[in-house]
């Protein structure tokens, strides 16, 4: 199933309503394949070009700016837009988000965690986000993320719908019963009887750590008004008092930590 179900999962984790995750499948494989290392119009065998371009970036032979004007459509959704008069673009910004995750620029879960802050945290897509965390109709996804995220130069809406429902099938039962798919935890003698099921990712995280399980929280608690920074995926100060907070509010111990109790709290479909 290669990266479609991890994708998936992540964008349920983060929120993101069953429709709106498929809508973003549907988009992301018309644009790339769903290859997080995809470079524009490459249709070589192999992709010989994409992996090319992928080291070269990764080695320093082509540089944040070369990276950021070239006009090279990259990635998952083959992120390409630079304004010259500002000098800020969706490729720049892809860009320094990589370098602090200290994940592979070509990695699936980093490249899906910069577009949840894309979504979480330009105000141009505070609409679409809302519609993406609600909505549990396909086509007003697709069509949406079409028009509002990806604006193509030809938004053929048909097409990504069509991708869209051929990976909902391709995810069958899965996709019906996300985020129970993402279990990977069991309740221990310690856990209360009563106590919600248990989700992934079940690392225990906390101030000062980092990775994709710390951006997942940062982009839910961002969209439960918990957490206004960035989404890094970097466990830091204003993270920690945001989970507190969120703790507090949830009859649970506010000590900053986010272990199975309190993964399973966040992640809950039921809270809004």
């Amino acid at each position: 199933m290669s990266n479609v179900l991890l994708i998936f999962n992540q964008l349920r984790a983060a929120g993101v309503s069953r429709a709106g995750a498929l809508g973003l499948l549907g988009n992301w494989k018309a644009e790339s394949g769903l290859e997080p290392g995809r470079l524009q119009n490459d249709f070589s065998a192999n992709r010989i070009y994409s992996h090319a371009y992928t080291a070269d970036v990764t080695a320093g032979r082509i540089n944040r700016a070369q990276f950021a004007r070239d006009q090279k459509g990259y990635g998952l959704a083959q992120w390409t837009y630079f304004n010259f008069s500002t000098g800020q673009g969706r490729k720049l910004e892809l860009y320094d988000f990589w370098k602090k995750s200290g994940k592979a620029l070509d990695d699936v879960s980093m490249q899906v965690s910069f577009a949840l802050h894309e979504l979480t945290t330009e105000a141009q897509y505070a609409g679409l986000w809302q519609i993406l965390r609600t909505t549990d109709d396909i086509w007003t996804a697709t069509d949406k993320v079409c028009r509002l995220y990806e604006q193509p130069y030809y938004c053929n809406v048909d097409t990504r719908f069509r991708y869209a429902k051929e990976i909902e099938a391709e995810i069958g039962a899965a996709a019906s019963t996300a985020p129970s798919v993402l279990t990977n935890a069991t309740p221990t003698d310690e856990t209360p009887p009563d106590a919600p099921p248990l989700y992934y990712p079940y690392r225990m995280i906390d101030k000062s750590m980092a990775g994709t399980d710390v951006a997942v929280v940062q982009a839910i608690l961002t969209a439960r008004g918990y957490y206004t920074g960035s989404l890094d995926g970097i466990f830091g100060d204003a993270l920690d008092a945001a989970v507190r907070k969120f703790q507090s509010d949830h009859a649970l111990e506010p000590d900053g930590v986010v272990g199975p109790l309190t993964w399973s709290k966040i992640l809950s479909l039921e809270e809004k």
